[in-house]
């Protein structure tokens, strides 16, 4: 852990609330912050698509918590927490935001969100096009620095992510021999392509704020405009499938003040810097009101997540 480092969070108190569009229940407002520089990097579905990224089990008999990144490009690549990996033994999340660096061959924690599968279906991993569930990611960012503060390092606690999974698969009626959290979106397809369609990524935004059924939840925050647009359809993603496994028909009370106030509530939120498996820090963020992390590459905050705390969630302590 690392001290004496400069505030991360002081930009957003200059954070501007835009006008919120809303459907099935999900209402999302755009989020304008001050960002003096940006680091050059990809996104992992750019990189993979691209052939410059491998993803794959970190050797012939794979571990559950550690898959492999390899990094053939002279561009850093961005990983963001929560995104969905599919294939090889067992489906994974990625358990942190994490900078690959260039040229490199990194082992990163990940987190299985298929319990009932370990065989090959691929030898590389592909982008599921998606990412783990709104309440899954919050659940995640607690036990990830939970297990900073414990071993250094951003796990999960395994069981209670199995266990996340299959409440939400029977929540949304979705079916998987193997108990595939992918699966959920594969059922959810038309529905979400529907919400996609009513939302759209904010004009000249950098993040977006997520409230479901008229109580915040979220936001997330990135460096360059260009990344909230190129990650807009895993974020949506995220958050409709909590919308909609909710059938209460909720007006929409939120107001632009009051995502501007909660989100500045974040501005004087303790912060906690751990080395980051990638480059740069992780920097772990807890408030009474909110959790959350950053990713800091250079002084400079690349992704900012932000969660609601929840009645009844409180973190576990290892």
């Amino acid at each position: 852990m690392t001290s004496n480092r400069p505030d991360v969070l002081k930009a957003l108190a200059d954070v501007e609330v835009e006008t919120s569009q809303h459907a099935s229940g999900l209402q999302v407002f755009g989020l304008k912050w001050l960002s003096p520089k940006s680091v050059d990097y990809m996104t992992l579905d750019e990189a993979v698509t691209a052939r410059i990224l491998d993803v794959a089990e970190i050797d012939e008999r794979g571990r559950v918590s550690t898959i492999k990144v390899v990094n053939k490009s002279d561009r850093l690549v961005f990983l963001m927490a929560g995104e969905l990996l599919v294939g090889c033994k067992q489906d994974r999340v990625i358990n942190a935001s994490i900078m690959a660096p260039t040229m490199s061959e990194l082992h990163i924690p990940a987190t299985c969100v298929e319990a009932g599968r370990w065989t090959y279906r691929s030898r590389k991993f592909s982008s599921g096009g998606s990412s783990s569930h709104g309440l899954l990611r919050m659940m995640m960012s607690r036990q990830a620095a939970d297990h900073y503060r414990a071993r250094g390092m951003p796990g999960s606690d395994q069981g209670a992510v199995w266990s996340e999974v299959a409440r939400k698969m029977a929540k949304t009626r979705s079916s998987s021999p193997s108990g595939a959290l992918q699966e959920m979106y594969r059922d959810y397809a038309i529905r979400l392509e529907e919400v996609l369609a009513k939302i759209s990524a904010p004009t000249s935004c950098h993040g977006a704020a997520f409230v479901i059924h008229g109580q915040i939840v979220a936001a997330d925050l990135f460096d360059k405009q260009s990344t909230l647009n190129k990650l807009w359809s895993k974020l949506i993603k995220s958050y409709a499938t909590d919308a909609l496994d909710d059938s209460k028909d909720k007006p929409t009370v939120v107001q632009p003040e009051q995502i501007s106030e909660w989100v500045k509530a974040a501005g004087a939120a303790k912060q906690l810097w751990f080395d980051s498996p990638g480059v740069g820090y992780d920097v772990r963020i807890e408030d009474e009101r909110l959790i959350g992390a950053a990713l800091v590459v250079e002084e400079h905050p690349v992704h900012l997540e932000l969660f609601q705390e929840q009645a009844g969630a409180a973190p576990n302590r290892d």
